[in-house]
């Protein structure tokens, strides 16, 4: 992080005299799991990674009494700070022993303006993964991009066929989004708005409905508009991956959950994997699997771990010396969403977020009824998903996402850019629109950078490579600044950032200005996909099958968002939800068969 920036714009509760109390308000609560230091030899099935979709594998599978689930985690559980959704993000963000704190390798086509053009990259670790340090709003994506799934070649994974497995997670508590037929109750996943409407809000939903714009579920019939968000979030607390499946499951005799577990390789005979070995209290481990090794490791780790273990691109792998078991395109097909931060400095009289999280009114609502600030996750007052213009607006799908955030997020930009950009606000409120494409063409990689295990990867996710995605991009920053600057907005007295140095040349309110602000600075949105590829097992550029078994290696799966062949029109955090309920059927209905085929072998020869 840009030290300059980080003193311009404090890390919310970096001095906060309260947070004592909240902690002690929140000692009854269960964020994490029990987890325990001693495990067997072997079970039938090893989970690697306790992330968001590890965490469902695990309850699911578990749900089976007959089979015993072992869980590893490099991290650790979550700390109880993260169960406030206010702060949770930006709290748990900068702890090196809750993230994954990786740097991308620098960017071509963008990043022009951050230190060695690099990209920080967050990532959650632990138990329950990014779902307890990202805002965990909730889209689904748009149906097209379910379907297209299935059109190349991941059968069984269109719209209609997926959309059980949203509403299974599922347990809406807004009257107003369960009527229209596209949600569920009583999922292990709670989604509400958050109990809180800060002074941008109602502004930003008077000026969208003057320029036209409906209020819409992203999740039901229509997904372009503007959204009044829903986070995953329960009673004021965050509803984490790790609390919705992990805590119910903790007393089941047949899972073990191990943390601080690194997991260095897939242990292979042949092209059978037999287990992992793993790091764990400073000694080598290995644990045997009867049935399935499962990667759950997340786009970056899962990648990593295949490629050490033998299983990836040929070339790369005997660079590096590393016995090549099975030729896939592991690491490549690496997608995010590259996201435009456009900064507004607002009324003064409006207390910044850091105040608000720091107000002792504030902290007693919090602790008296779980509303208000830090109820929110992040304060995100709205998102809209929007799409080009056309004659038949209701059979496109949107290709960029605006979001509001009430917090500034600073970039890392070089110090002496970041000082004349931020300085002027510092310590003053303001307003973050957030913009990102949502149909992602510029795909990327995730290499190794050596053999070592605890190296970390050489990511380069090729932001804006593709020139419409600039243009998606450059759309919507002028829909956000329409709107930011509209006569509604003027009620909070929105103020733009200065121009941002090194793009003096250009006139503030043309094309050209806002693709240099956007090719100077990028802020990833850590919807990370693709790197261990979905679909028909006879094309070249997918690594497992539509069953998400590996090709050529018997006995191993991948279930995380790795898998998905395209990036969803949304955040990834429901879709790899999906898509770790339907692995799991798929895993238990596999073994449900194999079993059957062992019983009808015994009939028809009983003394074998």
């Amino acid at each position: 992080m840009d030290l300059a920036a980080e003193r311009a714009f404090p890390t919310p509760y970096a001095n906060a005299p309260y947070l004592p109390l909240l902690l002690l308000s929140l000692l009854n609560q269960r964020m994490a799991p029990k987890t325990t230091t001693t495990f067997k030899k072997e079970y039938d099935y090893i989970i690697v990674g306790g992330g968001t979709a590890g965490s469902v594998v695990a309850n699911r599978l578990s749900e089976d009494p007959y089979v015993n689930v072992l869980l590893l985690e490099a991290g650790k559980a979550p700390p109880v700070i993260s169960d406030i959704p206010g702060i949770s993000k930006f709290f748990v963000e900068y702890s090196s022993d809750l993230t994954w704190n990786y740097t991308t390798v620098p960017q071509k086509h963008a990043a022009k303006a951050l230190r060695n053009r690099q990209v920080r990259f967050v990532t959650g670790r632990g138990l329950g993964g990014s779902s307890v340090i990202s805002s965990s709003f909730y889209a689904r994506g748009n149906r097209k991009d379910f379907d297209a799934w299935a059109l190349q070649g991941a059968k069984g994974w269109s719209y209609e066929e997926v959309l059980p497995y949203f509403l299974k997670f599922e347990d809406n508590r807004d009257f107003e989004y369960l009527a229209n037929g596209y949600h569920n109750i009583g999922g292990p996943v709670t989604f509400e708005k958050p109990a809180y409407n800060s002074e941008v809000k109602d502004p930003i939903f008077e000026a969208a409905a003057r320029f036209g714009y409906n209020v819409v579920d992203p999740n039901g019939p229509t997904q372009k508009g503007f959204y009044d968000i829903q986070a995953s979030i329960r009673g004021g607390q965050k509803c984490s991956a790790a609390k919705a499946y992990l805590v119910p499951a903790e007393n089941r005799t047949n899972l073990d959950i191990v943390v601080n577990a690194h997991v260095n390789k897939i242990i292979l005979e042949g092209c059978d994997a037999k287990g992992v070995e793993f790091d764990f209290k400073g000694t080598k481990c290995i644990v045997k699997a009867k049935k399935e090794v499962i990667m759950a490791a997340g786009t970056v780790n899962t990648a990593k771990i295949l490629m050490l273990s033998g299983i990836g691109p040929k070339e790369h792998l005997q660079k590096l010396k590393i016995p090549v078991v099975v030729d896939l395109p592991v690491g490549n097909n690496f997608q995010d969403h590259g996201a435009v931060l456009m900064y507004y400095q607002l009324d003064p009289k409006i207390p910044t977020f850091n105040e608000k999280l720091c107000d002792i009114r504030n902290v007693e609502q919090y602790i008296r009824n779980r509303t208000g600030p830090l109820s929110s996750s992040a304060s995100i007052p709205a998102a809209a998903f929007l799409g080009r213009d056309s004659m038949f607006p209701e059979m496109d799908s949107p290709n960029h996402l605006i979001m509001f955030w009430e917090p500034i997020k600073q970039l890392d930009f070089k110090p002496e850019i970041a000082q004349k950009f931020y300085g002027p606000s510092k310590n003053k409120p303001v307003l973050t629109c957030v913009v990102a494409p949502l149909q992602v063409n510029s795909c990327g990689t995730v290499r190794l950078k050596s053999r070592n295990p605890k190296d970390c990867p050489l990511i380069d996710p090729n932001y804006f490579k593709d020139p419409k995605e600039v243009e998606d991009v450059i759309k919507g920053m002028k829909t956000c600044q329409r709107i930011v600057m509209s006569q509604p907005m003027q009620k909070v007295c929105p103020k733009p950032f200065p121009i941002l140095p090194g793009c003096e040349h250009c006139a503030k309110d043309e094309d050209a200005y806002f693709e240099c602000y956007l090719r100077s600075g990028i802020f990833p949105f850590y919807n990370l996909v693709g790197t261990a590829k979905m679909g028909d097992p006879k094309d070249p550029t997918t690594v497992v099958d539509p069953q998400l078994r590996v090709k050529g290696i018997k006995g191993l799966r991948v279930v995380d968002a790795s898998v998905m062949p395209i990036l969803p029109a949304a955040t990834t955090f429901a879709s790899t939800l999906m898509v770790a309920e339907k692995a799991s059927d798929l895993i238990k209905d596999a073994n449900a068969a194999k079993l059957a085929r062992v019983r009808e072998r015994e009939r028809i020869i009983p003394n074998l």
